[in-house]
C-alpha cells in the first residue's frame, strides 16, 4: 500500500514543556514583581522645564469676554505629590474607623472571572504549556508566537 500518515503535531507536543501549578504560580508572581519594579518610579519627565505658554486654539467664537486666569495650576504642577505621599500625609494608618488603608471586602461568592491574556475579553480556554488564558484561536496563535514561556528561566 504505502506509508502511514503521521500527524505533524505529535512530535511538536513531545518537545513542548508543560508547567505544573506551582511553577505557573511562581512564574506569575515573578511577572507581577517585574511589573511592580518597572512601574515603581515616578515620571521621569516631571523635572523637565515646561515650555512657555501652550498654543491657543480657539474652538469657539470669541464672545468679547476674557477668562479669568488662575494661578493655582502652576503650583499644582510644581508641587505634585504621588499617591503614596498623600497617604503618608494623611496618616491614615493611625486613624480610627474604616479608611483607604484599613478597608477591605470579603471574598466573593461568585466564581473568579477569567480574561484573555492577549486581548482582555472573557476567555474560555487555557494554554496547555503555561496556563495563560485565551479566548480564540487567533489569540492562541499570538500567545504562542510572542508570549508563551517568555519569562520562564
Amino acid at each position: 500500500m504505502g506509508e502511514k500518515k503521521v500527524s505533524g503535531r505529535v512530535p511538536e507536543a513531545a518537545q513542548r514543556r508543560v508547567l505544573d501549578g506551582a511553577t505557573r504560580q511562581r512564574r506569575l508572581n515573578r511577572q507581577l514583581e517585574a511589573l511592580e519594579n518597572d512601574n515603581f518610579g515616578d515620571d521621569p519627565q516631571a523635572g523637565l522645564p515646561r515650555p512657555g505658554k501652550p498654543p491657543h486654539f480657539a474652538d469657539t467664537a470669541e464672545t468679547g469676554k476674557k477668562k479669568k486666569k488662575t494661578r493655582g495650576d502652576h503650583f499644582k504642577l510644581r508641587f505634585r505629590k504621588n499617591f503614596q505621599a498623600l497617604l503618608e500625609e494623611q496618616n491614615l494608618s493611625a486613624a480610627e474607623g474604616p479608611n483607604y488603608v484599613s478597608a477591605c471586602a470579603g471574598p466573593s461568592r461568585l466564581p473568579q472571572r477569567h480574561f484573555c491574556a492577549v486581548c482582555g475579553f472573557p476567555s474560555a480556554y487555557t494554554c496547555v504549556t503555561c496556563g495563560a488564558r485565551y479566548c480564540s484561536s487567533r489569540c492562541l496563535g499570538t500567545h504562542q508566537d510572542t508570549r508563551c514561556l517568555k519569562w520562564t528561566v
